[in-house]
């Protein structure tokens, strides 16, 4: 491979989107369950609020239908039994704590969507 090959061409991940069935309704459960600000919205896509410089969107997609076998993208926290308890708290589907490291568990969406949290240092 040449060295031309080799060359970084992107800096980062802008944005991640993740479908849902009806927008609106998607945006209440994520700013109710996360506490999470919605910085931007329109009639298809929101961006929520996560991190500095991680884009986390939201976009309707009418006849979607959740993949309950693939999680697009993990969650992290600082305190995991602590967001689990309050996870629970809210009524939120999720798993028992997984095997190995990180430690992490899933979690459901409004949608069926499966997602992870991780526990970060």
């Amino acid at each position: 491979m040449t060295e031309q090959l080799k060359e970084k061409l992107v800096e980062r991940i802008d944005a991640v989107f993740l479908p849902v069935r009806e927008l609106g309704k998607a945006v209440d459960w994520y700013t109710d369950i996360f506490g999470l600000e919605v910085c931007w919205r329109n009639n298809r896509f929101a961006g929520l609020a996560v991190g500095k410089n991680v884009g986390f969107h939201l976009v309707e997609v009418k006849d979607y239908i959740a993949n309950q076998n693939y999680c697009p993208f993990n969650f992290a926290v600082k305190d995991l039994d602590s967001v689990r308890a309050k996870l629970k708290e809210r009524g939120v589907k999720m798993t028992g704590y997984r095997e190995g490291d990180p430690r992490r568990f899933d979690f459901f969406d409004l949608d069926g969507n499966i997602l992870t949290i991780i526990e970060i240092g």
